[in-house]
Formats: C-alpha cells, sequence, structure tokens
C-alpha cells in the first residue's frame, strides 16, 4: 500500500495526461478494472484522475464518438 498505490496513481495520471495534452484535445480513458469502484483503495485513484466526464454507460462513448450533428439548412 505504501510503494503500490502511489505508484499506481503516478502512472496512471501521467497516461491520461498522454492522451490529453491541452484544451482543444478529445479522448476516451477506459478502465476495465472493477476494483476501481470495488475496493477501498480505487477511490484514491479515481480522485487523482485529473477533471473529466465520468461514465460506466457504453452508451455515453458511443455518443462522445458520434459526428456532429449538422443542422438542416
Amino acid at each position: 500500500m505504501e510503494y503500490q498505490l502511489p505508484y499506481a496513481v503516478i502512472t496512471l495520471k501521467q497516461g491520461a495526461g498522454r492522451l490529453i495534452r491541452d484544451e482543444a484535445d478529445r479522448g476516451v480513458l477506459m478502465i476495465c478494472d472493477p476494483r476501481l469502484i470495488s475496493k477501498p483503495y480505487g477511490r484514491r485513484i479515481w480522485q487523482s484522475l485529473p477533471p473529466m466526464r465520468r461514465t460506466r454507460e457504453v452508451a455515453d462513448v458511443v455518443e462522445f464518438f458520434a459526428p456532429p450533428q449538422s443542422d438542416p439548412a
């Protein structure tokens, strides 16, 4: 806990930072490990991530990647 948890937090934050480098970047960080929400240490990892929209719904991710709707003229 003293070594592995801080190391996991740093590694995940670095990975998220590589995905999103500035405000114009877009992407999805998908974490498929259920321990993030089922274990007490998962909360610390979850809270260490930069502020971003979070979801557990696949439909939200599909909507994120959908092309923008054009306005009918």
